[in-house]
């Protein structure tokens, strides 16, 4: 039995919206299979739960994928020994381009009393049209913390000695990674924080699972620790290892904001004032050490005014998630209440099954 799952985001709320590392999941491998999760809303991310649960008790590793809303729902989940993923395609967006080839529908819909759902649709669309009203207003507000973050990067860029990160950056590839290996490693994107209602989420229960050595970059605007974590990235699948990169929410294209490289236990983190590691690590760096105190000074005062605004602001998106989520909740639970729970716990049996038949072609 596999307990202690490892834990990830492949959503978040980010100042454009919903920012999603799904469709690069489905493209990990040529053979990686998917799952999504279709219909019964209010029980979709149970039925994923319900799922992971019994594979984990028949010796599959998972790694869990949380929803932004909170612990209490699951966006999917991932079982490397099978390399299989399951999403809840209620409310993951991701184009199905090889459907019953490598892509399967588990439709939770065959269960529901559709007369129900059908009386109670002006309540259901009523709570669906609020949540997205919320979820407007927190991305409005997401995006002026991202503007206010550029102009910090902007401010504290002129100041970044790079050739100490460079040299910082050789020593530590040298003495971790070796040297450059005949093949490349591959990439895999997951998200390790998240805006939640509860504030910034940070699960650090995986990088003590997943990171017996883990490095922790101290940088209050992310200026030294982007730099240093890009090109460590870019050295260790030269060097042949495959690299987790765990993306930002805040960050254009797939710049990683933390990385880990499973084969060697290696972890590379931020630290800053969104989440703030106080854990345990093998080594903490501090990033005034890369930076002009003298440059630094003069841009102190803006700084430390853009990190209290961008407090201020959270602290309201964190209050529109909230309410959002309640909208969620409300419409969920009529959903919940209109499905065959039998005929659904049957789907599950299937579903766990089949997966499991997995394991002989791996």
């Amino acid at each position: 039995m596999v307990t202690n799952p490892v834990e990830f985001y492949v959503n978040c709320i980010g100042p454009e919206g919903v920012f999603s590392v799904c469709r690069e999941c489905l493209s990990d491998t040529q053979d990686t299979r998917t799952y999504f999760v279709r219909g019964g809303i209010g029980e979709s991310s149970d039925f994923i739960s319900d799922v992971s649960t019994t594979l984990e008790k028949e010796g599959l590793f998972c790694q869990r994928f949380l929803s932004f809303y909170g612990e209490k729902y699951l966006d999917g989940a991932y079982f490397p020994d099978v390399d299989v993923y399951i999403f809840d395609g209620n409310f993951v967006r991701c184009p199905v381009s090889l459907p019953d080839c490598r892509h399967y529908t588990i439709d939770l819909g065959v269960a529901a009393r559709k007369k129900e759902l059908f009386l109670s649709k002006v309540l259901i669309s009523q709570a669906m049209e609020e949540e997205r009203r919320y979820l407007k207003k927190t991305e409005k507000f997401l995006s002026t913390i991202n503007s206010i973050k550029e102009d910090t990067l902007k401010l504290s860029c002129d100041a970044v000695n790079t050739d100490k990160v460079e040299r910082f950056v050789s020593r530590f590839i040298k003495r971790e990674l070796g040297t450059s290996s005949s093949f490349t490693g591959r990439e895999y994107f997951r998200l390790l924080t998240a805006f939640t209602p509860e504030g910034i989420k940070f699960p650090e229960n995986t990088l003590v699972r997943m990171c017996p050595k883990l490095y922790c970059i101290d940088d209050k605007t992310g200026t030294v620790s982007g730099s240093i974590i890009s090109q460590i990235r870019e050295s260790a699948m030269l060097c042949g290892f495959d690299v987790v990169s765990l993306l930002s929410p805040f960050g254009k294209g797939n710049k990683a904001e933390h990385i880990i490289v499973p084969e060697i236990g290696l972890g590379i983190i931020t630290s800053n004032n969104f989440h703030r590691y106080e854990g345990e690590c093998f080594k903490r760096v501090s990033a005034t050490r890369f930076l002009d105190s003298e440059k630094m000074k003069k841009h102190k005062s803006g700084i430390n005014f853009n990190l209290t605004a961008e407090k201020e602001l959270s602290g309201q998106a964190f209050y529109l998630l909230g309410e959002a989520r309640k909208c969620r909740e409300e419409y969920s639970e009529i959903y919940s209440r209109s499905y065959d729970k039998e005929k659904i716990q049957s789907l599950e049996k299937e579903t766990v099954k089949e997966i499991l038949s997995y394991i002989s072609c791996t």
